[in-house]
């Protein structure tokens, strides 16, 4: 009985010491879908096609960009803050992009919170991201953004994703996917903007990959002529068709 008396509060001892040893894992806000790791770099392959309503022609480019996460500084309101640095590299036909050396082409910033992603870009700030992130999480991506005076390529446009909400939102989360030919094992995808109708049409998407950041972007912006029956992607008078697709990244 003495033995039996012993051993149970043995077992006793040792249950409640590995309750107390045990570390409990912290719940996964999806943190790192926007690393923002200082000098990491993400360079982008870059297609974008003017639709030029008053000329009635048609531009196109292709180049690449390479954003830096440069340095952390402090903003106005005394908050850490990504200084985001972003190259260019033009197109040609008969020079490689190796050859060639980056020039700059404009600097934004980042601010990443325990709740959001804001980014500032050409002067707009948009909450690209939301935490916790999870699938359907929906929120104002252009709160502080001036949706009224911005050009047709910059302007997002927070669209009905469900009855009676309105938002950028989660589409895809955590889901493997393979873009130009880079593996990424966890991957999600923010609706930014998603309609049309006879006289228009707009697509604005982006894609995140853990640990990386920003792995795509999206963007079709068409107006129609007004005489068309039914919608149709063979008309497009006006706006702007622009992807921009991981090439590489890493870290200086």
């Amino acid at each position: 009985m003495k033995l039996s008396c012993f051993i149970f509060l043995v077992n006793l001892f040792v249950f409640f010491s590995c309750k107390k040893d045990s570390v409990i894992a912290p719940p996964d806000l999806g943190y790192n879908y926007y690393p923002g790791t200082i000098k990491s770099y993400v360079v982008y392959d870059v297609d974008s096609i003017s639709y030029r309503q008053v000329q009635g022609d048609t531009l196109k480019y292709k180049f690449q960009i390479m954003e830096v996460m440069d340095t952390l500084i402090t903003d106005n309101e005394n908050r850490p803050t990504i200084k985001l640095i972003r190259y260019r590299k033009n197109y040609s036909a008969t020079i490689p992009y190796s050859q060639m050396t980056w020039t700059l082409q404009s600097v934004w910033v980042a601010n990443k919170t325990n709740t959001s992603v804001q980014v500032v870009e050409n002067n707009v700030r948009y909450t690209k991201l939301a935490f916790p992130a999870r699938l359907a999480e929906i929120w104002n991506g252009t709160a502080f953004a001036d949706t009224i005076t911005l050009p047709n390529q910059y302007a997002y446009f927070d669209v009905p994703v469900t009855s009676g909400g309105n938002g950028f939102v989660y589409i895809t989360f955590d889901q493997p996917l393979t873009i130009n030919g880079n593996a990424f094992s966890k991957t999600l995808t923010v609706l930014q903007t998603y309609g049309g109708n006879k006289t228009y049409y707009q697509n604005y998407y982006e894609q995140y990959a853990r640990g990386v950041g920003l792995i795509y972007k999206h963007i079709e912006n068409y107006v129609y002529p007004t005489n068309l029956a039914v919608l149709d992607s063979g008309h497009i008078i006006g706006g702007t068709y622009y992807t921009m697709t991981v090439n590489s990244y890493g870290t200086q």
